[in-house]
């Protein structure tokens, strides 16, 4: 049955992309309505984001509590409740996403549950079931977001095969768990498995962990995860896959070993969803893998329809999705919109953390720069020797003419809290200079930003130049 009622804006998906498009929309005074054919929130709040880290401060916690006598306190022996810990993520879960509800609805945004799919570049319809609705608008956003790749080989049953969305709601704790893949996700699920006691045998097909990290924080990771008893494969395939009498899952590795689990956890990359929305059909341009081309103004290639987020495959980062929702909105009401994504920190919620924005040292020599390079350890560091938390380091890259701040890198304890003064001074075209003559509070980590800043010129402090060129290792 059509719908009367057009609106200015259609957002397709709740993600962070798109619930925050539609609120701001909405305070720009258009009349917007929302699509949604699974939770409210999107994978992040529901399957990704918030309830893994809902696990993964669990996981540090209990690790806390086993070096509870290093700090003064004599504790018995901790262990985890495996159904307690997914009644607390699904507790989490239902808080946010309950409040994701009350911000649009508060907001006069108009929910549709069902699938979506374009009729014309400003009409569409909604299914649920055998119900059908057409609602139109004056523009369309995707934000439909990504979903995880399988490969060939795998096929998803719930307990055995699974990927990050299915981990989340496991009836127990595997004892032997096999990631697929060693990019963030597979990282940070690798990290938590290990640290609540489960086996952990990780595998990439490349030569190295979280590609998209500097060179020294790879390896600082690797060594790190290799402490904690996580077996690591790496420039190495998968040649076989085999169910075994048992009902584990046998692995036949590229470099002849094999691997018994009893879960296998597929982290090798997430596609965007643009099948189905009916885009094709009107010409909207879709390019490898499935991601929506956009302009630098978020436009597709049809007037009218507009995509942010995973699905335009541009940076996989929710809060990217959050800031090209802001900037879409703001452009279709009329508005100056920021469109500079030059700083856009990342964190992966490893044991340590990682955190990074800008330039790596590998992209700022590919550029034909010349830089400089300031690193502070964490262990001359006061702070994290008060707090027990002496590894890692800070690595700061500079333009050695200008001075002017190119990259930041961080592993280690709050990486994804220190970043962010980082990210501004990117944005902020700041130097090198500016971070260190910044005055920061004793005693805190940020402290560590300013050292690193100084030894970029040889000047800090709390270190002898050669420290500063061993931080890594």
């Amino acid at each position: 049955m059509p719908d009367s009622r057009p609106y200015q804006l259609i957002v397709v998906g709740t993600g962070p992309g798109g619930y925050v498009a539609a609120i701001r929309a909405a305070q720009l005074g258009l009349k917007t309505a929302v699509v949604e054919k699974d939770e409210l929130g999107g994978t992040c709040l529901n399957w990704g984001c918030i309830p893994t880290k809902a696990w993964i401060v669990t996981a540090h916690l209990y690790e806390q509590i086993k070096r509870a006598k290093e700090y003064g306190i004599e504790v018995g022996e901790p262990r985890i409740r495996w159904d307690w810990l997914v009644e607390r993520k699904t507790k989490v879960v239902r808080q946010m996403t309950g409040g994701v509800k009350t911000l649009l609805s508060g907001r006069g945004v108009d929910i549709h549950r069902g699938v979506a799919r374009l009729t014309s570049p400003n009409r569409m319809t909604v299914t649920v079931g055998e119900t059908r609705t057409e609602i139109s608008a004056d523009a369309v956003m995707i934000a439909s977001g990504a979903y995880a790749w399988m490969p060939p080989g795998f096929a998803l049953d719930g307990t055995r095969v699974i990927t990050s969305r299915e981990a989340l709601d496991l009836p127990a704790q595997p004892a032997r768990v096999a990631v697929l893949g060693g990019g963030v996700v597979g990282c940070e699920f690798a990290s938590f498995f290990a640290a609540v006691g489960s086996k952990v045998t990780l595998i990439e097909m490349l030569p190295r962990l979280v590609p998209a990290e500097d060179d020294e924080i790879a390896q600082a990771l690797e060594r790190e995860m290799k402490k904690q008893k996580i077996e690591i494969h790496l420039g190495t395939k998968i040649e076989d896959r085999r169910d075994a009498p048992d009902g584990s899952i046998m692995l036949t590795l590229g470099n002849g070993k094999t691997v018994e689990a009893d879960t296998v956890l597929v982290a090798t990359g997430r596609r965007p969803y643009s099948s189905d929305l009916g885009l094709e059909a009107l010409g909207v341009a879709i390019a490898d893998r499935g991601k929506i081309v956009v302009n630098d103004r978020l436009q597709t290639s049809v007037k009218g329809i507009y995509a942010i987020g995973d699905v335009t495959d541009i940076k996989q980062l929710a809060h990217f999705a959050s800031a090209q929702g802001k900037a879409a909105v703001e452009i279709i009401a009329g508005h100056p919109a920021q469109t500079n994504w030059r700083a856009v920190p990342a964190a992966t919620f490893t044991n340590p953390e990682i955190a990074s924005v800008g330039l790596t040292e590998r992209e700022a020599r590919a550029e034909g720069r010349e830089i400089k390079i300031g690193r502070f350890p964490f262990r001359a560091h006061g702070r994290n020797i008060a707090d027990g938390e002496t590894t890692g380091f800070v690595k700061l890259i500079g333009d050695a003419g200008t001075d002017q701040v190119l990259g930041a890198h961080i592993f280690g304890a709050k990486a994804s809290e220190l970043i962010h003064e980082c990210s501004l001074a990117i944005a902020a075209d700041l130097n090198l200079s500016d971070l260190a003559h910044a005055i920061h509070a004793h005693p805190t980590l940020t402290e560590t930003l300013g050292e690193a800043a100084e030894d970029a010129e040889g000047l800090a402090i709390h270190l002898i130049r050669q420290e500063a060129r061993t931080a890594a290792r």
